[in-house]
């Protein structure tokens, strides 16, 4: 049975999730569109498709195409949207497990002001419960992330689970939690050249791989992005932090640094993979903020076998130990002031937010909350970053392990911080050259289906390569990457 509400909302407001108000100025709408993503409901969602249109959603994968769908939410009935499969995991033609969506809302008919809204699976890479928690942590401490909660959802009357329903970062987004909704927004998504903040050059071009513009702003000033990089890299140590603080929220970024290195959340910037991360730009101020973005992996120990997040992430020193170079960070560590601050700030989030009691509660809360809608879910459960949680209360027991286990270790570390752990050679992982050879395959594929190619055997090759990287097998990636490519040379021929 489910808690009673206010017991509920009693745990999620120590969580800062419940009562949050708009900004002054916030569109139309906002306020209902709170009711969405409540975090003591989980929301009901119909959305129905003409069976040929199904069909040929998922023919076309990996290419994700758009097609009619039905939204119905309560009382609130629109039969012009469109819908498209969401996310990496989601394209594979093989993907065994339940896919996530994506609508998108017609401009004169948006759904309580939003122009689209997503449902994701939370099974590939992560649970059900991190990003929900994640982000209301951020919120908790004064950042404006995103919301998330969960949805019950049914495709063409038929029950398909428990979703993850996360607010999209757009222009609504800009409108109702950002000073400037006018302001540049640029999205690092599987990362590339420059993702990591490290300064190319002055030519925009060199960073477009990795940033993808993601309003008109961004697209006619990259030149802005540009010079942000620059002058993270190459402002003197005696200037750094007057020039960051001027032209950064800085503050927001150390404890965001802070909430992702307690929760485990380490496929950030901030952490191992310099992606999956917005950028915007308040141009009214000329300052930069960080967002977080797609944060379902979190509250592991060890993730995938072989990143060691509790191990290699030190609280009071948070550029992890291993992986890739990150100039901000390092800049942030080598200046004894921003240091300070750092663990000044990371010190109050741990005490406010990670305690392990009460967070465990918040589990616990979110589980009960889920608990009967999990029973019938038709998905099996499944924790990629820990292969030996196979059911919901065993991803409840690891969670609750990592959080007690990350909280004794950062008292530790921030009351006696001792020397900098020696970086060592980082996990296998995903390159930059990597990264962009698999977005030009991607492309290429997409290119030779729109001419009418059959792109099936370069699909099947591309199949093998997420589990290959997961299981850092990278030898064997770079073999999959070539196999991939040389078929593709034989289409065009």
């Amino acid at each position: 049975m489910l808690p009673a509400s206010t017991v509920l909302l009693g745990i999620l407001l120590w969580m800062g999730v419940a009562g949050q108000t708009p900004m002054a100025g916030t569109p139309p709408g906002a306020k209902a569109a709170a009711a969405f993503y409540s975090p003591d409901q989980v929301q009901q969602v119909h959305l129905t498709i003409d069976p040929g249109d199904l069909r040929r959603m998922t023919a076309a994968l990996p290419e994700r195409i758009q097609v009619p769908v039905s939204f119905r939410w309560r009382d609130i009935l629109i039969d012009r949207a469109s819908v498209q499969f969401k996310g990496n995991s989601s394209s594979n033609p093989r993907q065994a497990h339940k896919r996530s969506f994506l609508v998108k809302f017609p401009e004169n008919r948006r759904f309580l002001g939003l122009r689209q809204v997503s449902f994701d699976n939370a099974i590939q890479f992560g649970s059900l419960f991190s990003e929900p928690i994640i982000t209301s942590i951020l919120r908790d401490h004064g950042m404006p992330a995103h919301r998330a909660n969960h949805a019950r959802l049914y495709l063409n009357g038929e029950y398909r689970g428990v979703y993850v329903n996360v607010e999209r970062i757009d222009e609504v987004f800009l409108a109702s939690h950002l000073p400037d909704p006018q302001g540049s927004l640029f999205k690092v998504d599987l990362g590339g050249p420059g993702s990591n903040l490290q300064y190319l050059g002055d030519r925009p071009d060199l960073y477009s791989q990795a940033f993808e513009p993601k309003n008109r702003a961004a697209k006619n000033r990259p030149d802005s992005l540009v010079d942000f990089i620059r002058r993270v890299n190459q402002t003197g140590p005696g200037e750094f932090p007057r020039v960051l603080e001027s032209v950064f929220e800085s503050d927001d970024f150390l404890r965001t640094t802070a909430v992702m290195l307690f929760a485990g959340a380490f496929d950030q910037l901030t952490g191992w993979n310099p992606h999956n991360y917005f950028l915007y730009h308040d141009s009214t101020r000329n300052r930069w903020r960080y967002l977080p973005w797609d944060l379902d992996v979190g509250f592991c120990e060890t993730a995938f076998g072989k990143i060691r997040v509790l191990d290699d992430w030190h609280a009071a020193w948070p550029a992890p130990r291993t992986g890739p170079p990150n100039p901000l960070l390092e800049r942030i560590i080598a200046d004894p002031g921003l240091l300070k601050k750092y663990r000044s700030e990371a010190r109050k989030i741990l005490d406010s937010s990670f305690q392990p009691e009460k967070l465990c509660k918040v589990f616990d809360t979110m589980h009960a909350l889920l608990r009967g809608d999990l029973k019938t879910d038709p998905f099996p459960p499944r924790r990629a970053t820990v292969p030996d949680d196979r059911d919901y209360d065993g991803i409840i027991a690891s969670m609750k392990d990592f959080v007690r286990k990350r909280h004794a270790a950062a008292v530790r570390q921030l009351e006696e911080p001792g020397e900098r752990p020696r970086r060592q050679p980082g996990p296998p992982g995903l390159t930059a050259e990597l990264v962009a050879r698999i977005q030009q395959i991607q492309k290429r594929a997409e290119e030779t289906r729109r001419n009418g190619g059959d792109i099936a055997p370069v699909a099947r090759v591309m199949e093998k390569l997420g589990p290959a990287i997961e299981a850092g097998r990278m030898d064997e990636a770079e073999s999959i990457i070539r196999e991939a490519t040389r078929r593709l040379d034989a289409l065009g021929k």
